[in-house]
């Protein structure tokens, strides 16, 4: 089984499904733009382009994930620039960072 590098998005732990997936194509694409000369992200967008999506539990949950290491914040105009996603850089091992962040999914939603 080959090792496949991925892309990690934390979105805002309050979002609605329409809210959470405009902010999640919003940041893969912005992640992928920042950091398109690094050469790790390269290699992801030839071989791999998965893309893992994370929903903190909260507030102090989502501002740990800003310590995470490399990453870009996303705002949303439509909600009043408002902070929704997070993308960040790809590494090689990035469940060093990502393991204790659940992932996002309809059933999270309250």
């Amino acid at each position: 089984m080959s090792f496949k590098l991925k892309m990690h998005i934390v979105l805002r732990w309050d979002l609605s499904v329409e809210a959470a997936v405009v902010a999640a194509a919003h940041a893969s694409l912005g992640t992928y733009l920042t950091y398109q000369n690094d050469p790790l992200m390269q290699e992801w967008q030839r071989t791999s382009f998965v893309k893992i999506i994370h929903r903190p539990l909260n507030r102090d949950h989502w501002e740990n994930c800003k310590k995470f290491g490399e990453h870009r914040v996303f705002t949303e105009s439509s909600l009043g620039n408002l902070e929704v996603s997070l993308g960040f850089n790809i590494v090689r091992n990035p469940s060093v960072y990502f393991k204790d962040i659940p992932l996002w999914t309809q059933n999270l939603q309250k």
